[in-house]
């Protein structure tokens, strides 16, 4: 092929992208256009419309889905449209920056926050992915485990180091309260009860949480393993050839 046949070929592809381009971003308006028609009565209407809007798969439609959960519509609505997000297969990336953006407000409402995570572990996209590692510390443990266990699902390589690192103090925790009572402590003199020390609390959320931080990196890298220590050294051997995503 000659440099100029080959000149014409990548002006025809660019040509027959930007056509596609356009022919996509054409459609996604009219999605929003419809929707906006749409989206009005009771909570049956706006669920169809939601429904239909996640069909098509778009930056404009992720980001109108987006002002929807923002909105101070029912939680069935909100959750309709942060399931939408979570299965756009064709727009990964700005549907992962819509509910990135999403994950750290839900957090006021544990139930909403738990549909959020799901939608994430679904769209299998990093950066959402990598969001929810702010959570895998966090105080409620109940969110901190959804958050692990949605990391594993959503199967990306940029959650290995912080569920590496999670799983590590844990370790931590256990062997610095291996010589302490039990969660609550009755006062020998009496019939009060007070909570335990940080250590022991630190250590029951750890027993809890290690096997969930376990499953996940087993999930993102189909190895089995069971410490710290055995994670992050199969990690460095591999880390440079892993199949990111």
């Amino acid at each position: 092929m000659t440099l100029l046949a080959f000149a014409l070929v990548l002006s025809l592809q660019s040509q027959d992208d930007k056509a596609a381009a356009k022919s996509a971003d054409k459609a996604a308006q009219e999605a929003v256009d419809t929707f906006e028609k749409e989206y009005k009565g009771g909570e049956a209407k706006k669920l169809a419309a939601v429904e239909d809007l996640g069909k098509t798969h778009h930056p404009k439609t992720a980001s109108r889905l987006g002002k929807v959960v923002e909105t101070s519509e029912s939680s069935s609505v909100r959750q309709a449209a942060v399931k939408a997000l979570g299965a756009f297969t064709d727009a990964k990336k700005p549907a992962g920056a819509v509910l990135s953006n999403i994950l750290p407000a839900s957090a006021k409402d544990p139930g909403f926050f738990g549909h959020t995570c799901i939608a994430i572990g679904e769209l299998k996209e990093p950066v959402s992915a990598n969001t929810l590692a702010k959570f895998f510390e966090d105080k409620d443990e109940n969110m901190a485990k959804i958050a692990i266990e949605a990391s594993g699902k959503a199967g990306c390589s940029v959650s290995i180091d912080p569920l590496i690192q999670t799983l590590g103090r844990g370790e931590r925790a256990i062997r610095a309260a291996q010589n302490a009572a039990g969660g609550v402590v009755t006062n020998p003199s009496g019939t009060n009860q007070f909570l335990a020390p940080p250590e022991v609390r630190a250590r029951d959320r750890a027993k809890a949480l290690n096997p969930a931080i376990n499953k996940a990196l087993g999930e993102i890298t189909k190895e089995s393993l069971a410490t710290s220590d055995a994670w992050q050294a199969w990690w460095a051997r591999n880390k440079d050839s892993f199949d990111r995503k």
